[in-house]
């Protein structure tokens, strides 16, 4: 998600104004997943099934899928074009491709989309333990780039560019809450790792692992 903000921010006519999409979108989205989590485990319990919408009855959840599935097509088009941007503008970086209406540069940009997508495919399909390399993912980056990372930046700001030490003792609420936003990335990494690994040796025990390429 850092990422693709930063994809974003460097399109934007004025880049200063990407603090009120981001607080608009975190406070929607805060909002939203909280209210979705609590009223789901209110009435499904620990027995929640992946996605959430699946553990409706079939009607229901033939219906939530229909409504879900425009939205899968837009996140997943977003992670395609921010990974395919990235190799774009490696690639191109000193030529003209990267922003003319060029033969070379839309060639490679549909190769790139494509390529984007396969591989997606292929690691949602093709690999049986899709969804818990999922949670490893989250654990070792996501806990870094939502919690960890953030704090570092601005004790390293402080520190280096507000006066040291003293900078940090000054703004000792906003130190302690960047120190606990650490904290929180280091737990989340460890005990996430922790659980996803655990129910990855349980999964296999218990034989629920389907075969690649399957829909079981």
């Amino acid at each position: 998600m850092m990422i693709k903000y930063q994809k974003r921010i460097s399109e934007m006519r004025k880049p200063a104004d990407a603090m009120k999409a981001a607080y608009t979108l975190q406070g929607f989205a805060t909002a939203f997943y909280t209210v979705f989590a609590i009223i789901t485990y209110y009435y499904i319990g620990t027995s929640v099934a992946s996605p959430s919408f699946s553990s409706l009855p079939p009607l229901w959840a033939k219906i939530a899928f229909g409504i879900a599935i425009p939205n899968f097509l837009i996140a997943g088009s977003l992670y395609s074009h921010t990974a395919a941007k990235l190799l774009f503008v490696r690639f191109f970086r000193h030529s003209r491709h990267l922003h003319s209406h060029t033969a070379v540069g839309w060639s490679v940009w549909v190769i790139l989309i494509f390529v984007m997508n396969a591989a997606a495919f292929v690691l949602a399909v093709g690999v049986p333990i899709f969804n818990y390399l999922i949670g490893i993912a989250a654990s070792l980056f996501a806990s870094w780039y939502t919690y960890g990372i953030a704090g570092a930046f601005w004790i390293y700001d402080a520190y280096h560019y507000r006066g040291g030490v003293e900078a940090l003792r000054r703004h000792g609420v906003m130190t302690a809450l960047c120190v606990a936003t650490l904290l929180a990335g280091a737990f989340i990494c460890v005990a996430g790792m922790y659980v996803t690994v655990d129910s990855i040796v349980l999964a296999y025990a218990a034989g629920t692992i389907a075969a690649p390429f399957s829909c079981g």
